[in-house]
């Protein structure tokens, strides 16, 4: 008999071991596991499971809990993400800005400032050698028609000259034609004077 009072004692000592399931398990894991534990080591009753009350209301708050977790995360990353929209935001509009002064400043270095306005190089340096070419153009105008002017200047002299001393000699004969008159009027004149 004593035998049999110690091999029920262990038999049912392993049967409520086995049917109250220790809650540790409960409260540790995944929710997902803790929905496990209580389906496998619930009883049951024909094609349902009963489940015992205090598990169901542990397990509702465990949920509720990471529920709540959650939605405090959530809150979290929704403001982070708002924050760092905002930010993002901001680095574009600084980036749009940074992008604009770099094309202005690209433009200036690429350009030259002429009258106001940016000019590439290529325009201005068609600009610059047009001008000089037109200018050294006028230039070579001018020196020929100088020199052209001084050449008719010269030859002008130089007939002014000839034409001078063409006169003087013209005048000097003149005057010594007059001279030569006024002598054989004089000795007509004398020659007359003497005859009467």
């Amino acid at each position: 008999m004593r035998l049999f009072t110690i091999i029920t004692l262990l038999f049912s000592t392993v049967l409520i071991a086995q049917k109250t399931p220790p809650t540790q398990k409960l409260d540790s894991g995944t929710i997902e596991n803790q929905f496990d534990y209580v389906i496998k080591n619930s009883n049951r009753y024909q094609e349902y499971k009963v489940i015992k009350r205090a598990w169901i209301d542990r397990l509702k708050i465990v949920v509720n809990d990471s529920l709540d977790v959650l939605k405090v995360d959530l809150s979290e990353t929704r403001s982070m993400v708002t924050a760092k929209d905002t930010e993002i935001n901001g680095l574009k509009n600084t980036l749009d800005e940074r992008n604009s002064t770099i094309e202005q400043l690209n433009k200036e270095k690429d350009g030259i400032l002429l009258f106001g306005f940016i000019i590439s190089k290529p325009v201005y340096n068609t600009i610059l050698w047009s001008t000089i070419g037109v200018l050294l153009t006028l230039l070579l105008i001018y020196i020929f028609r100088f020199n052209r002017s001084h050449v008719i200047t010269k030859e002008t002299k130089e007939k002014l000259d000839e034409l001078e001393q063409e006169y003087e000699a013209h005048r000097t004969r003149a005057l010594e034609r007059e001279q030569q008159i006024r002598r054989k009027l004089q000795d007509e004149i004398n020659k007359q004077k003497k005859d009467k």
